[in-house]
């Protein structure tokens, strides 16, 4: 009994520990990609989340539209073709899809 007890008691700690982590980890990954247009794995090696968890935390924030998918450009740490993402909305490329109800 003490067995499950002491692991019950582990298991609750550790979801506390990690519903305070994701909002540190969002918070310095926003922060990240707040400084200039970056890679997943530039923001990896800058902030120290790992690059899975980057990838959900960009996934969270690109539905709550506070990160902009910018360009592609070789990253600086893999040295491979990869997308940039930045949270400033004025970096956005402009679309030269043209519009189908475009009235002028």
């Amino acid at each position: 009994m003490k067995i499950n007890n002491k692991t019950q008691h582990l298991a609750n700690k550790q979801e506390t520990n990690s519903k305070s982590d994701y909002q540190k980890q969002i918070t310095k990954v926003f922060n990240s990609f707040n400084e200039y247009p970056k890679t997943m794995k530039e923001v990896d090696v800058d902030c120290g989340v790992m690059r899975e968890s980057i990838c959900r935390y960009a996934k969270t924030l690109q539905k709550q539209h506070k990160l902009f998918k910018i360009e592609k450009k070789r990253c600086s740490v893999t040295k491979y073709i990869a997308y940039t993402y930045s949270t400033d909305s004025t970096l956005i490329p402009i679309s030269n899809q043209l519009s189908l109800f475009d009235h002028e």
